[in-house]
């Protein structure tokens, strides 16, 4: 996992204990404070990809942490 990948999943992984919900792409990227959109979506993918973080395509906020599991979501 590249320093960038990190980052995001411990935005992702706090957010979710902060707020019991997922962040948007744009609270990402400015929890980041650089990059654009289409940076921060790539990033996500490759963690996705990598297993570390799910989601449901064509869903807005559904990007959390592989340990956390709802049945409505999966």
């Amino acid at each position: 996992m590249s320093p960038a990948q990190r980052e995001v999943f411990v935005i992702v992984d706090e957010w979710w204990k902060r707020f019991h919900s997922s962040p948007s792409l744009r609270d990402i990227m400015d929890m980041r404070g650089k990059g654009g959109i289409g940076n921060t979506a790539r990033l996500v993918d490759r963690l996705v990809e990598l297993g570390v973080l799910k989601r449901l395509k064509n869903r807005g906020r559904t990007i959390r942490p592989v340990y956390i599991n709802f049945r409505k979501v999966e």
